[in-house]
Order: structure tokens, then sequence, then C-alpha cells
């Protein structure tokens, strides 16, 4: 038996879908080469009243409580829009204590000096030139807001792919979820109050970025051209776009625009002469 396991939840037929034409092929190319199980929740694990005015995404904090969790050391929490390269993709749970959580600070994958880039691009406008992050930390800062909570120096954690331990986090996870939801209807979904729990609670071990590559962020500071759906071409520039970046990453991940999936190598490379 494994002791290692990815987990998705793909609830909904479009999700479940998307990952088997997109995602399957490597993931089970990935696990079978690190040794780990891939779990797929495709029926909700909370039928509840709170349930249903919240998205079910909110529902990965009850995976580490179900029965089958307590038998691995570890579980890695995958949103159902991630792919994995497992030509080149180590094995994500190397180095993650036990007791801390494994994830990557959102917007990181961007270098530095182009993070009001993306900025500029995900919001819309024009920021007056200041050298350093203190703009992009207060956008980050702001989600904190509704919540009232402090916000963390770190930021905020994408929750595409966070490495977990029943055994350590089990509790944490289930109390966040059963805790009475100040914003039901916020699209950050459980990300603000799980990401505030683990960093103020300083349980937060920090990934290699390319574990957690949001495409969109990266195509907003690369390939903007790509916003212009009309683009002559465009399905062919989407196509090197996305590919380029999967090749450049371990899993990339295409949180808020899942269409590019499409423009993904249809093909998984065999792993068989790489470690």
């Amino acid at each position: 038996m494994n002791d290692t396991a990815l987990v998705t939840l793909a609830i909904g037929q479009r999700h479940l879908l998307n990952w088997k034409k997109y995602c399957e092929a490597g993931w089970r190319a990935y696990a079978h080469k690190h040794q780990m199980d891939v779990i797929v929740v495709s029926e909700p694990l909370d039928q509840s009243e709170q349930a249903q005015v919240r998205s079910p995404s909110w529902q990965k904090c009850l995976v580490l409580s179900q029965p089958w969790a307590a038998q691995y050391r570890q579980i890695v929490l995958l949103d159902s829009d991630v792919a994995i390269n497992a030509v080149i993709a180590p094995r994500i749970t190397n180095g993650v204590p036990l007791e801390r959580v494994g994830g990557v600070i959102s917007g990181s994958h961007i270098q530095d000096d182009l993070r009001i880039v993306l900025l500029s691009r995900l919001r819309g406008r024009d920021y007056p030139y200041e050298k350093g992050l203190s703009q992009w930390r207060q956008d980050q800062d702001a989600f904190y807001g509704p919540y009232e909570l402090p916000p963390p120096a770190e930021g905020i954690i994408q929750g595409g792919v966070l490495v977990t331990s029943p055994a350590h986090h089990r509790d944490l996870f289930r109390h966040l979820y059963l805790a009475p939801d100040p914003q039901p209807f916020n699209t950050t979904y459980e990300q603000i109050p799980l990401s505030y729990e683990i960093l103020s609670r300083n349980l937060f071990y920090a990934l290699d970025t390319r574990f957690n590559s949001v495409f969109i962020e990266t195509m907003l500071v690369y390939y903007p051209y790509l916003e212009i759906k009309e683009l002559p071409d465009f399905d062919v520039l989407a196509t090197y776009a996305t590919r380029a970046q999967f090749l450049n990453n371990f899993f990339l991940h295409f949180a808020y625009d899942a269409a590019f999936m499409r423009y993904l190598p249809v093909a998984i490379p065999s792993t068989s002469t790489a470690d």
C-alpha cells in the first residue's frame, strides 16, 4: 500500500470530464512513478444546508477527515484543473515536514518586479511606479478585510495544491469547514480563512513555485495578446504558450480559465527514463 495519495474533488460532470480528458493520464503516470495513489472525489462529502450555499471547493477541508484518509502519511490536495508534467516533476512531498502544510504563495511564480504587471492586468488599471512589492501586498492584504482577519506578512496561499498530513491537519481543516462562514458567496472560497490559519500558526512550508504555476497569471504577464480571442491564429499561439508553460513547470494550474487545457499535449510522454 502507498503512504501518499493525490486527491481531488471533481464534483459535477464538467469538472470530472475535464479532469479525465486533460489531467488523468499525467496524474496516474506521476503517481506510478512516485508510488502514490490517485483518489477522485466525484460526489459531495457534505450535503448539509451549509454546503449548499457555498462552493464545493470548501469540501477539500473535509478530505482529511474521511475514514480512508487515515491510512495515508500525506495527502496532496489538488484542484481538478491541475495538469502534471510527470516526466520532470519530482516527488512533491520531498522535504515537507509532516507537521507543515506545503504550498505556494499566490503570485510568487511571477518575478517580483513583474508582479505589478500582473496586478495591473488582473485589475484592469494602471498603478504609479513604486519599487518593490508594496502595491502587490496591499492588494493581497485587502482580501483578508471582509473576514476581519489581520493579513499575514506572507500573503495568500494559492489553495490549488496543498501537501497535508491527516494525522496533523485533520482537526484544523475540519474545524475551519464547520466554523460559521462570514463570506459564503466570496469567490475566493476557503482560500482566505485557510491561508490565515496555516500562516498564523506557522504551519506553512514553501514549495517550489513550479508545483503550482497558475497559467492565466503567467499568460497575463508574458502572453497578454491571448486575452484577444479573435486574434488571427489564436489557437496556434495559445498552443505554443500553454505547452511552453507545461514544459517549464511541474504542476500547471488552469484556475480561472480551464478552456486553455485543450491546448495541452494529448500524449503523456513515458516516464521510464526519468526519475
